[in-house]
């Protein structure tokens, strides 16, 4: 079907990477990789290998990319880039067995230069200099039938907005989570699909609230960046410092404020809602759908229901939407009412009333992509968030007591808590003119 404001012919039109916003190399990466193949150069092969890993990776943040891949399909070589969450072919070329690629991302992350030849899980990372600025890569490798397939996780801590102004909440949500933030006790949750930014929001929280006065220590796997003056600490299961572990140790090392980088298991959930009550503030993610479905995975977990409900500050549930580009954006009308009817004929009614409400009301600003030489012809340049904050309050908490079903726990935090699902912040920033309808419908589909 043609989403709000899109045009049916553009509903297949293929995607292609952001426009560049930083100097660095120019043309396309496989105009980059046939001039190497091509040059008249005698060098040695690892120093065309050595040239082109530099390459790809200044092409990768030359665009903007969040992971790279880099497989072999039959005889070519193909590397695409995550481009604002989206997967687009940079090179497909055929390979060049004079340059070993593969072997020379092995050798910086850590492994041994050619594959094993019996399976083992590798990952390792190494940081590179490039266009002046510190640049981590997380390389995980994996065999397939056409040879390793290399994924380059890029952590680009110039491109990291560690201010919660600059993660895209709104002005009240933001004043909510500041004054959440400072209380002296207590849990959060942040939940949120893989790679919609859970991470950055934890560390906007820990450096917004970071001063000499309090201690501040975090359990992660892997630690994505270092803070200064902040104790991070990598979870290594081959030693036995586990999650639970872990946060055992953490206990005694006299904490005011405590960061677990997920909950997994009964054991870590346990532990860290118990530290909640007596006297620490623990940040915390873990994977559900939308924020009232933590208390439901809690339960799945066995906590109890009392532990849930004396220790829970609240919840907040994320995702990542492209912002529309605005070069080339066009306005757009509003969806009919009898659309807007047919999309929330499935909703609960109370919901639905205010999704009818929000995408109906006038002096809305929508916009439609259409695609420039600035975005590449995607129509979208760049991303931001959309979230839902549930607050704890004490219809929320009897609800909680009474081992409520998650659609009971979402109705009565829309009623009485006046939470605004993660739909309906996004219909709020397409009304704005930053993202589209279409935008925001794709990426809370699973929600609606």
């Amino acid at each position: 079907m043609a989403f709000w404001g899109q045009k049916p012919e553009d509903q297949n039109k293929p995607t292609a990477p952001n426009s560049p916003q930083l100097s660095g190399p120019t043309g396309s990466l496989e105009d980059s990789y046939n001039e190497l193949v091509n040059s008249k150069t005698k060098s040695p092969a690892i120093d065309l290998a050595i040239k082109l890993s530099d390459i790809i990776l200044e092409h990768a943040i030359k665009e903007r990319a969040s992971d790279v891949h880099i497989e072999t399909q039959g005889t070519n070589l193909r590397v695409r880039f995550r481009i604002d969450g989206i997967l687009q072919d940079m090179l497909n070329a055929p390979k060049n067995a004079q340059i070993p690629i593969t072997q020379r991302i092995r050798v910086l992350a850590g492994f041994d230069p050619e594959p094993p030849t019996t399976f083992r899980n590798e990952e390792g990372r190494f940081q590179k200099l490039i266009q002046g600025r510190p640049i981590q890569v997380r390389v995980s490798s994996f065999p397939t039938v056409n040879g390793e397939k290399l994924v380059l996780r890029v952590l680009d801590k110039g491109q990291l907005g560690l201010n919660l102004e600059q993660l895209g909440l709104e002005h009240d949500t933001l004043t909510l989570i500041k004054k959440l933030i400072r209380n002296p006790y207590g849990i959060f949750f942040i939940t949120g699909s893989t790679g919609s930014g859970k991470t950055t929001s934890l560390y906007a929280m820990l450096k917004n609230i970071n001063t000499p006065m309090i201690n501040i220590i975090t359990l992660e796997d892997p630690v994505e960046y270092r803070l200064e003056g902040i104790n991070q600490a990598q979870i290594n299961v081959k030693t036995g410092f586990t999650w639970s572990e872990g946060l055992r140790t953490i206990l005694r090392q006299d904490p005011d404020v405590i960061m677990v980088g997920e909950i997994r298991d009964y054991d870590t959930a346990e532990i860290s809602l118990r530290s909640a009550l007596t006297g620490h503030l623990l940040f915390t993610t873990i994977h559900t759908i939308n924020a009232p479905s933590i208390i439901e995975r809690l339960f799945e977990m066995g906590i109890p229901p009392f532990l849930i409900a004396s220790s829970m500050l609240g919840a907040m549930s994320q995702r990542l939407v492209r912002k529309v580009c605005p070069h080339c954006a066009q306005k757009a009308e509003a969806p009919s009412e009898s659309v807007v009817n047919e999309f929330i004929k499935n909703m609960d009614p109370a919901e639905g009333a205010i999704v009818k409400q929000m995408i109906l009301a006038p002096g809305a600003n929508y916009k439609v992509e259409k695609g420039c030489p600035q975005c590449k012809g995607t129509g979208y340049l760049g991303r931001t968030g959309i979230f839902e904050l549930m607050l704890m309050n004490e219809e929320i908490r009897k609800k909680v007591l009474d081992h409520s079903p998650t659609d009971v726990i979402k109705k009565t935090a829309i009623q009485s808590a006046k939470m605004r699902t993660l739909l309906m912040d996004g219909i709020s920033k397409a009304r704005e003119g930053v993202t589209t309808l279409s935008e925001v419908i794709r990426v809370t589909a699973t929600m609606v």
